[in-house]
């Protein structure tokens, strides 16, 4: 069973959000460092199209909510349960409610649709928006989760692994280990791997460790503690692992908040590398570099060999960077006043930046065709493309 009801993890978690925005050393601050002005213009963020989708603004503070393309069309999940079906050029093909809110990006698979909403369920629809099952998880989910061919797992805000039959919804299994009681807003999500010992689904918890469970059943087949609490304070304590686990061959990379950025064995869980690094998200690699954004927003690249670190930018200093979006040799990210920033991903050089949502964004940018879309608070998706100057 969780070990908090959902209303009691969300008061929680909003505590420990408001006080880290003030606290400088935990990586956020009140007010976020201020853009240069002029903006770099080394290209040009060119909007290709725009949509405004509801005329409230999408203000759920725990929804991490982003488009989803599946097929010649992207599927856009607003808070206030509606999902919104757009062609390729932006054209509003489909509009669905579907419940009182919506906490996580949808997720496809076979001509099926996952929806999780904040009364902490999850519901399967197909494409006709018929519901197929639903099923409660006890807690809700902010991220997305991992749908396979017999199983979809889902992380609730609680620390709670579950498992669920895909075909019915019924519950498999659960994992819970124990939580701290005040934890950042976000929960890691659920990846599959293979191990030593056979399929697992590995993932981030709020007590600092990283785990991989049996597919079969949710045994623990291995885990390692990224970070430990120390200090006299429950906001000094925090060591979350937020970070989707990145899968690279038999390898894996993750950090977590006042942790480490650690390179493991999949099949074992060994520990081959480790390297002081507090983030809450995910390493990127494109085989040459590996990238990440810290806890103060700073961009990184590191030598996969050596992790010796290549070029750093500090420009976004608290401005809580989104995942990074890895595209055509740029490094996309968003921040948390709705601008969108282009990197150049070999040499760090700040390339340009345009504010996509006056409202400001808590989502990623995601790759579509040439470009990358962009959901902002203000209920906009934007589809924009890096053109030369």
């Amino acid at each position: 069973m969780p070990n908090k009801n959902t209303f009691g993890r969300l008061f929680l978690i909003a505590a420990a959000s408001a006080a880290l925005l003030g606290c400088s050393n935990g990586g956020l601050r009140e007010e976020p460092i201020e853009l240069i002005d002029p903006l770099p213009s080394v290209v040009d963020l060119k909007v290709d199209w725009w949509r405004i989708l509801d005329n409230d603004t999408d203000l759920n503070a725990f929804a991490h909510l982003n488009p989803t393309v599946y097929g010649d069309s992207i599927y856009v999940p607003l808070a206030s349960g509606d999902v919104y079906k757009l062609s390729e050029n932006g054209k509003v093909l489909h509009k669905q409610h579907l419940s009182s809110g919506i906490t996580a990006p949808v997720v496809f698979a076979d001509e099926e649709m996952l929806v999780l909403n904040n009364n902490g369920e999850a519901h399967l629809y197909n494409l006709s928006y018929n519901e197929i099952w639903s099923s409660r998880l006890g807690a809700i989910s902010v991220e997305q989760p991992l749908v396979t061919e017999y199983r979809i797992f889902v992380q609730t805000i609680d620390g709670r692994v579950n498992a669920l039959e895909r075909v019915t919804g019924r519950l498999l299994w659960a994992y819970q280990d124990s939580e701290p009681d005040l934890t950042i807003t976000g929960t890691s999500r659920p990846v599959l791997i293979e191990t030593d010992q056979g399929e697992a689904v590995v993932t981030g918890l709020s007590n600092g460790k990283v785990v991989a469970l049996s597919v079969a059943d949710g045994s623990v087949l291995w885990e390692y503690r990224i970070a430990r609490a120390s200090g006299t304070t429950d906001i000094s304590r925090l060591v979350d692992v937020d970070a989707a686990v990145t899968v690279l061959d038999d390898r894996l990379i993750v950090s977590g908040y006042q942790g480490d950025m650690v390179v493991i064995d999949a099949g074992t869980g060994r520990v081959l590398q480790a390297l002081p690094f507090s983030s809450f998200r995910s390493i990127q690699s494109d085989g040459e570099r590996w990238y990440g954004v810290n806890a103060q927003s700073h961009l990184k690249a590191f030598d996969p060999a050596t992790m010796n670190e290549l070029w750093s930018l500090q420009s976004f200093q608290y401005r809580q960077l989104s995942e990074i979006l890895l595209k055509d040799g740029y490094l996309f990210v968003a921040d948390i006043k709705g601008y969108v920033h282009v990197i150049d991903a070999e040499t760090g050089e700040w390339l340009t930046s345009r504010q996509i949502d006056w409202k400001g964004s808590n989502s990623d940018p995601i790759e579509f065709q040439d470009g990358v879309l962009f959901q902002g608070r203000s209920s906009r998706i934007k589809y924009l493309v890096v053109e030369p100057n």
